[in-house]
């Protein structure tokens, strides 16, 4: 990790640190089962509803860097609360003391683990970095999905999409570039992280693509919105007004809540 300084990995640390002090102190949602579990050797928590037959591969958010099983437990529990579907949620391993492709490798272990379990449907789902990883076991097996959930995309590595106009947000420009160095040090990337150009997206699993009005990556998630179209993939955009990038999993703001409940209506209708 000789690449970065001092102060961008005490930076890390910190936002760490501080994310998990901020799930910690969520206030829960009960779901009927909660467990943690290896899935492939990853460990994970699994959160299955009274009922739920169907099953949600979340990949969480944080730049490859940040989030765990504490920070993003209390979404975790809504999202299979207000859905009625199970979710799993892997602890992949995080950059920059594990850098790519150790997520990506994780994400698999976990989506196959995934399978092999007794439920009847699949829909794989993650917001920001976590949607880099859900959108590259959607071009893995795309026959094992009834549905992806993207929600405001990070896969664009040169940062050609992002609204650069933007000032006063906490994800910058020169955020998301700390994020990307921490995760590829030096690598390419897989085939999800170059999905907006050359990635042939014919027979993806049909997509729900949420976006923050107020974000540098909607420009990103309205170009893969487009990207699945053209190739013919069922696509719908929800664009949350008057909220900034992570808003979907957090609490204090009065979009998470229409969120959760588009989504829900969509994972009816498959």
């Amino acid at each position: 990790m000789a690449d970065f300084t001092d102060d961008e990995l005490a930076g890390i640390l910190a936002d760490r640190a501080s994310g998990r002090a901020e799930g910690a102190a969520e206030a829960t949602v009960d779901v009927a089962r909660v467990e943690d579990v290896a899935a492939g050797g990853v460990p994970s928590r699994l959160y299955v509803p009274e009922g739920a037959r169907d099953a949600i591969l979340y990949l969480h958010g944080g730049g490859f860097v940040l989030g765990d099983l504490v920070s993003h437990d209390g979404f975790a529990r809504r999202l299979a609360a207000a859905t009625g579907w199970a979710v799993l949620m892997p602890a992949y391993r995080l950059a920059p003391e594990h850098p790519w492709p150790a997520a990506a490798h994780d994400a698999r272990s976990a989506s196959d683990w995934l399978e092999q379990q007794s439920f009847d449907r699949l829909v794989v789902a993650g917001d920001s970095a976590g949607s880099a990883l859900a959108i590259g076991e959607a071009l893995r097996v795309p026959e094992r999905w009834v549905g992806q959930v993207q929600v405001y995309p990070f896969v664009d590595p040169g940062g050609a999409t992002y609204d650069r106009e933007l000032t006063g947000i906490d994800l910058t420009v020169e955020r998301c570039d700390l994020f990307w160095r921490m995760y590829l040090q030096g690598g390419d990337g897989d085939e999800a992280l170059h999905v907006l150009a050359g990635s042939d997206l014919a027979g993806q699993p049909p997509a729900l693509v949420h976006l923050a009005e107020i974000d540098v990556l909607t420009p990103t998630g309205h170009a893969y919105a487009a990207r699945l179209r053209e190739a013919g993939v069922p696509v719908d955009v929800s664009v949350f007004p008057g909220v900034l990038h992570g808003f979907w999993r957090k609490t204090d703001n009065d979009q998470a809540a229409p969120a959760l409940d588009d989504l829900s209506a969509w994972l009816d209708r498959r």
